[in-house]
């Protein structure tokens, strides 16, 4: 989601308040470490097989990556790069969201086109995409038309999983195989079973990124009031980070810690949780 069109729903942000019984809010100046300061605007952030951050920057329409403490530039010439994954062979997959397509960088950086999606005359397309480690496959959401496809990298195959969301924006699988969909339209994380039903997690101010943890924690970042969210495997909803500045994008490290891309402030953090967070690998 770009900063210049973040749109939160009023109501969903009501809600959310209402429903919620905070507790005791904690900031995140105390506890971030910086981990990159690209300025301009990043986006959606992922890892590659050697563990380097990589991540888009809309306002440059870069891939740009942290690479032995310095920002490298690796693509360019993209428009509103989205959603970012690394694939094992080095290539990284890419939700285009200007032409509302997903392309596919080869390890020397050729460019390629999958799928391309059908606009939908003034609204933004694809957002974010996750991954199926069931299928081998992505999964993209259709954002304008709320929408979950599934894609299939070695068939080429597109199969729609659903069309009963408002905008997803992103999706992951938690460890039962459910696909878990933040919806900025609707307030809450989406949760398409493995049969296809779709039911509701969760109550948040316009949601955007989500990722699940080793032990089955949900992470959720929410734009509406710049915080950072968990869920815990028994449902509990807890408030884990506020005062991040336009929590545009979100990935774990391998110890379960959450780096964050502050759209706001041009940098990219990781929010500690534990004394060694700070020199966990990515």
């Amino acid at each position: 989601m770009r900063a210049a069109r973040i749109r939160p729903v009023l109501a969903a942000a009501l809600l959310a308040m209402i429903w919620i019984a905070h507790p005791a809010r904690v900031s995140a100046a105390g506890n971030l470490q910086v981990l990159a300061v690209p300025g301009g605007q990043p986006d959606d952030i992922t890892v590659d097989p050697r563990g380097r951050l990589l991540w888009g920057n809309l306002s440059r329409g870069t891939i740009e990556r942290l690479q032995g403490g310095r920002v490298v530039t690796i693509a360019r010439g993209l428009s509103v790069p989205e959603g970012l994954l690394a694939l094992r062979d080095g290539s990284l997959i890419l939700a285009e969201q200007g032409p509302d397509r997903i392309d596919r960088i080869g390890p020397r950086g050729h460019l390629s086109v999958l799928y391309r999606l059908a606009p939908v005359a003034g609204q933004e397309g694809v957002d974010g995409i996750g991954w199926d480690t069931r299928s081998s496959s992505l999964l993209v959401p259709d954002s304008p038309r709320g929408a979950l496809l599934r894609y299939n990298l070695k068939t080429h195959r597109v199969r729609v999983l659903t069309t009963k969301l408002g905008r997803p924006v992103d999706a992951a699988l938690d460890h039962a195989g459910n696909i878990l969909v933040p919806d900025e339209h609707l307030g809450t994380l989406a949760v398409i079973g493995t049969r296809g039903r779709v039911t509701y997690r969760g109550r948040f101010a316009t949601p955007d990124d989500v990722a699940v943890d080793g032990a089955g924690r949900i992470w959720v970042t929410t734009l509406g009031d710049n915080s950072l969210w968990s869920i815990s495997p028994h449902g509990v909803q807890h408030l884990a980070a506020t005062g991040l500045q336009n929590p545009q994008g979100m990935r774990l490290d391998r110890c379960g810690d959450p780096v964050v891309v502050e759209q706001g402030a041009g940098r990219i953090v990781r929010v500690l949780l534990t004394p060694r967070s700070r020199t966990c690998r990515f």
